[in-house]
């Protein structure tokens, strides 16, 4: 019914034009016929093709594209050079159409507005892995798989293991633990954000883990690359550490890492049989427990803000609530909304492959996010994942510097804990 509801403006056009509706209803049956590729293929080809049928609102909506300000960044487009890649109508070997299909920051605002309810992050990444497969992956993504095999971080360095230098205390599990902190990648280069998540576990009593000497990457940048083997390993490396330490619940500081966790390693048959949260979930549930309590104000520089919800909590995980009611119940705040905000968030230009593939482009589209925050009037913009204090901190100008500050939620429970 929401297809029919998505669609029904089309019916009336169609009936006027009669020999058009012929020809539609005609080439839809002989699909398959006539626009399937000969030969192996990963693609998924027949969503490709409804996207290229689709009126693609999603253009009007997607990060970027109102960045590169070009047809060739919108959805559909994408979908029509992956769709003749596969058909073998354009060459792997010419760049150009390459790299399009990592221009995408995984932001799924495509999704919002689809009448098929698919997400050309999806599709783009089926075309991907054909182009694994012919041995034409870009070297940025090349140098991501390095890393991932190396370092088994996204890092070139064993980023895990550089706690001590930064001054987080490393709790390792004694078999039995109830709670397992699965600290992002990216959240070791906010290492105060790191030390505020253990300090509120140990106010709320929970006896928790972090076992950094052990950790590995979630693998989510190898899924969205398609190396899957890699991904693999990484999955299953996870998979023997949960076991290892007993517990029956992941809480991850970044989004990236629970959607890897929950939902990704389905595709391979790799099942957790865990609860896994986002930490500002599972915040949201001691506060509410009263296992957490807020003892003063915020200062009054942090009085008035505004909300960046990260893409990957907002729309695949489906959670604006969470955010909004800590914040709520904190003294002396004022939530200023920007205008595009919830699950209609625009991204912070740091996700996906887009920055791999074109950071000027990614820094672009972070710096127009920023400019719809400032719209607020807000002096602090507060997140909830490290890859959106990453990107939005690109978008940033020297000016902005001086008077916006990008904060990590988790910073602001725990300065008013105490």
């Amino acid at each position: 019914m929401e297809i029919l509801e998505k669609y029904k403006w089309m019916l009336p056009l169609l009936n006027k034009l009669p020999k058009v509706k012929r020809i539609l209803f005609k080439n839809l049956r002989n699909v398959k016929k006539n626009f399937y590729p000969e030969g192996e293929y990963k693609a998924d080809v027949k969503n490709l093709i409804n996207c290229m049928l689709c009126p693609n609102m999603c253009r009007f909506d997607c990060g970027s594209l109102q960045a590169a300000q070009k047809e060739s960044m919108s959805p559909a487009y994408k979908a029509r050079i992956g769709y003749y890649l596969t058909m073998g109508k354009l060459d792997y070997s010419d760049p150009d159409f390459v790299d399009l299909m990592y221009k995408c920051t995984n932001e799924e605002n495509c999704k919002i507005w689809c009448p098929f309810d698919f997400s050309v992050v999806s599709l783009l990444e089926t075309v991907r892995e054909d182009i694994n497969d012919k041995g034409y992956m870009p070297d940025y993504c090349k140098q991501q798989v390095a890393n991932l095999e190396k370092t088994k971080t996204i890092e070139d360095h064993e980023i895990f293991k550089t706690y001590k230098e930064k001054g987080i205390e490393n709790i390792e599990s004694d078999g039995d633990v109830d709670v397992f902190y699965y600290v992002g990648c990216e959240m070791m280069k906010f290492p105060e954000v790191v030390k505020a998540n253990i300090e509120i576990l140990k106010k709320a009593g929970v006896k928790f883990a972090l076992n950094l000497n052990e950790r590995v990457c979630c693998g989510a940048p190898a899924f969205n690359i398609r190396a899957l083997e890699v991904a693999r390993n990484l999955a299953n490396k996870n998979k023997e550490l949960f076991l290892n330490t007993g517990t029956k619940l992941v809480i991850s500081d970044c989004p990236g890492c629970v959607v890897t966790l929950s939902k990704r390693y389905q595709q391979l048959d790799i099942k957790l049989d865990l609860k896994i949260v986002h930490i500002t979930q599972y915040f949201n549930q001691l506060i509410t427990e009263g296992k957490l309590t807020f003892k003063k104000p915020v200062s009054n520089e942090m009085q008035k803000i505004t909300i960046h919800d990260p893409c990957l909590l907002a729309r695949n995980l489906k959670d604006t609530r969470s955010i909004r009611e800590i914040l709520g119940k904190m003294e002396g705040i004022e939530v200023i909304e920007p205008i595009y905000n919830k699950e209609h968030v625009h991204c912070c230009g740091w996700s996906g492959t887009l920055h791999l593939a074109d950071k000027n482009l990614a820094i672009k589209e972070a710096t127009n996010r920023i400019q719809e925050l400032k719209e607020t009037e807000a002096s602090m913009i507060v997140t909830t994942c490290p890859l959106c204090e990453l990107g939005l901190a690109y978008g940033l100008s020297e000016k902005d510097k001086q008077e916006i500050k990008i904060l990590d939620l988790s910073t602001l429970i725990y300065d008013t804990l105490y």
